[in-house]
């Protein structure tokens, strides 16, 4: 890309894609935490749930948390992200990568909504493949993660195996999201184009 993908500018206001992945899921919770190893990235969210509460946007409470994380063994990839994050909870983890720049909190909704005590995480599949970078995970997860971690093992599903996963079709999250664009993130220029195009139609 050129540059720190999490940190490109989204129209109108040329906020980082981070941030604005950020302010997206405020309404569903009273805490986001990014996990990142950049200073820059932490930089881009400081402040956002005082500013977003200031202007009275919908779902912003006073108690809204939005804070960044440090990995605590920087190397690992998302899956170590994930096992820092999930050390520092209790219950359940709504994880989405940063570059989604139409991440759809309706979609997230129902894979929260979805999750119960008889599975241990609630995961996307599309077309045969499944999108463990926009889940929900359970802390019951933590101990098969550090196994795998702890093995070599990086791929995000290296421990479905020892957890029980529920597969969410994307039948059901077309309710939400006809065209499943939550699911779009940027890896390349041309990607990066073409969410642009659809971004700056609102």
């Amino acid at each position: 890309m050129g540059a720190d993908k999490l940190l490109l500018p989204v129209p109108p206001e040329g906020i980082p894609l981070v941030r604005h992945v950020a302010e997206r899921l405020l309404p569903l919770t009273s805490r986001v935490t990014v996990i990142a190893n950049d200073p820059g990235i932490c930089d881009a969210i400081q402040g956002l749930a005082k500013e977003e509460a200031k202007h009275g946007r919908d779902g912003m409470g006073a108690a809204t948390d939005v804070n960044c994380l440090q990995d605590d063994t920087p190397g690992d990839g998302p899956l170590g992200g994930l096992a820092t994050g999930l050390r520092r909870i209790e219950g359940w983890a709504l994880t989405v990568a940063g570059d989604m720049p139409f991440i759809s909190a309706a979609c997230c909704r129902h894979l929260i909504d979805s999750s119960d005590c008889s599975c241990d995480a609630v995961v996307p599949v599309l077309d045969g493949q499944s999108q463990p970078l926009h889940a929900v995970y359970s802390r019951r997860c933590l101990p098969a993660i550090e196994k795998a971690l702890d093995a070599g093992m990086r791929r995000m599903d290296s421990f479905w195996h020892e957890v029980r996963v529920r597969p969410i079709g994307a039948d059901q999250l077309r309710a939400f999201d006809p065209d499943l664009h939550t699911f779009t993130n940027v890896n390349t220029p041309s990607e990066w184009k073409k969410a642009l195009a659809l971004l700056s139609q609102g």
